[in-house]
This record gives structure tokens, C-alpha cells and sequence, in this order.
């Protein structure tokens, strides 16, 4: 039995919508034609879900770009988040090919970052990349260590709090004295 008419035009227009979908992404400021084109996949299997519900759409390329709003909302979600991690989840990034000083910039970043890392204890170490670069949630980590979850985030801002202050050493240099408040003499 051949499928309704409204599905084959559905069927139809789909057909053109990952090339407009990409375009979109990419006037919006996605970073790389791939994760333009993921995208617009990511948008047209959410379409395609709802297609095998039964659902008929009005206008499949209407609710597809509504669809596609809502993906590129997370994808900003996501990179906001990837930049807040006080460059922990940058220290393994691959750097790309577009811009040679910026790649120099963030390698630069990154070295310094995977240096104060290494400076850390292995406890703190590990617990900052449990929790930023593998996105471990707090009471996941608190219930295998067997603590509460108040106690894995105060040690993730103790860690971060160490990190930053390791950060901050690795850019003096070992050339710059570190600032150390005067002594008080014993006598006066």
C-alpha cells in the first residue's frame, strides 16, 4: 500500500533539508562544516522520529528549522560549558588548521594547563579530570568514594582553587619571585 501523499511530500522535502539545515548552522557560527553537517543530521533524525510516530507535519521544513533552533541552543549550551571548565577540558583538545596563531595561543594554554595538572596531587588530579574532561556528575563521584555530594564539590573547589594557583606560578616562571608577605621580626 503506498504511503499517504502528505508523506511523500514530506518524504520529498526532507530530501533538501540537511543542505538548508547545514547553511543555518553555519550562519549562526558553528565552528566546522562537520559539526554543521552532524547537526543538521542530529536535527533531521529528531524530524524523522517524530515522522514515525504518525505525526504529520504541516510543513516539515517549518518544524525542522524549529527543531534545529533547539539542537544549536544545545550546541551553544555545550561550548559555554566546555569554556568554563578553567581550561581543563581544553588540555586535550586537537588544535585545528585554520589559524596559526591562534592554535600557537591555545597549544601555549594548554601546555600550561597540562603542566599545573601534573603539578597536583594524583587525588586532586584525578578528581578534576573525573569531573570536567570525562563530565562525571558530583553525586556519581560522591556515591563511589562513598561521601556526600557537598563533600566531592568542596574538593573540586579546593582542586580548581589549586590548579589556578599552580596556573598562576607556571606564568611567573621560575625567573619571577613568587610575592611573599614580609616577616615580622621576632624583636619588635
Amino acid at each position: 500500500m503506498p504511503p499517504p501523499p502528505q508523506q511523500d511530500a514530506a518524504e520529498i522535502d526532507l530530501g533538501k533539508i540537511p543542505e538548508k539545515l547545514r547553511r543555518f548552522f553555519l550562519s549562526r557560527g558553528v565552528r566546522t562544516e562537520d559539526e554543521a553537517r552532524d547537526m543538521a543530521q542530529e536535527t533531521v533524525l529528531r524530524v524523522l522520529q517524530r515522522m514515525s510516530r504518525g505525526e504529520l507535519l504541516q510543513s516539515t521544513e517549518a518544524f525542522a528549522l524549529g527543531v534545529a533552533k533547539n539542537v544549536f541552543f544545545e550546541y551553544c549550551r555545550r561550548v559555554v560549558k566546555g569554556n568554563a571548565q578553567d581550561g581543563i577540558s581544553g588540555a586535550i583538545e586537537i588544535p585545528s588548521d585554520d589559524d596559526p596563531l591562534a592554535d600557537a595561543l591555545a597549544n601555549s594554554r594548554r601546555l600550561l594547563v597540562q603542566k599545573a595538572l601534573g603539578l597536583l596531587p594524583d587525588r586532586m588530579r584525578s578528581l578534576l579530570v573525573k569531573r570536567f574532561v570525562e563530565e562525571v556528575p558530583s553525586r556519581t563521584i560522591a556515591r563511589q568514594e562513598g561521601i556526600s555530594t557537598d563533600a566531592i564539590d568542596m574538593r573540586v573547589y579546593r582542586a580548581k582553587r589549586e590548579l589556578k594557583k599552580r596556573l598562576e606560578d607556571s606564568r611567573r616562571g621560575p625567573s619571577s619571585p613568587s610575592p611573599v608577605a614580609p616577616k615580622a621580626r621576632e624583636d619588635e
